[in-house]
């Protein structure tokens, strides 16, 4: 990839090949992106959609920057999983928001529920099937990676702390494995399209998780 060459596009870029890259334009994104679905999360919190004690998180600041945390811990890392691994294989890619899909999930979020679109890693470079299927695994394998440690965590703990954990598992292991449905433009369907088995091991982990979080 031409480093210098975008550099010279985009001044706000501070990149190599030896790091993780951001342009200021894609920055703006993560950041309005994060942003919307923390609010959105928030409201969904104060409606009541949560298991959080009703002693702990009421004060609306407080539930923004707990869902800041949440998403944070998902959906930022579910797409940064992409970002890397692509970058890692020479590729260009950022992410770029969905401004329709973040109003709607404020508008979910008030009727009780919350499902988003809010946005996408975009990727170009010469990339092959496997390194395509490994890039495409990357996001849905970091929440499930965050969702197993928030259980073990969860399971240690009690009290707010507890709750809290439960959250993080939960929105995780759903994300996780909402993504891993094998219909595009989700990241099932370029799994499933490289190797089977992985799709089929790590759809099993993710409804797994999300089976413990329910039943346990």
């Amino acid at each position: 990839m031409d480093f210098e060459k975008l550099r010279r596009v985009d001044p706000g870029y501070r990149g190599g090949p030896d790091r993780l890259r951001f342009s200021r334009t894609e920055a703006l994104h993560i950041f309005a992106a994060v942003a919307v679905l923390s609010i959105a999360f928030a409201i969904l919190l104060i409606r009541g959609g949560s298991r959080l004690s009703p002693d702990g998180v009421v004060n609306f600041l407080m539930l923004l920057l707990l869902a800041g945390f949440l998403v944070s811990c998902s959906f930022l890392t579910h797409e940064l999983g992409h970002k890397y691994v692509a970058q890692y294989y020479g590729a260009w890619s950022e992410f770029r928001a969905y401004p329709f899909g973040l109003v709607m999930a404020v508008v979910f979020s008030y009727m009780g529920f919350l499902f988003a679109a809010p946005g996408a890693v975009y990727i170009q470079g010469d990339i092959d099937k496997e390194q395509y299927g490994k890039i495409s695994m990357a996001g849905p394998m970091m929440n499930f990676i965050i969702g197993a440690f928030s259980i073990v965590a969860w399971l240690m703990t009690t009290g707010l702390v507890s709750n809290i954990l439960f959250q993080l598992a939960w929105l995780n292991a759903f994300l996780g494995l909402f993504n891993m449905i094998p219909v595009p433009p989700l990241d099932g369907s370029k799994i499933i399209s490289w190797k089977w088995q992985v799709f089929a091991v790590m759809a099993a982990v993710g409804a797994a998780q999300l089976a413990f979080l329910y039943l346990y």
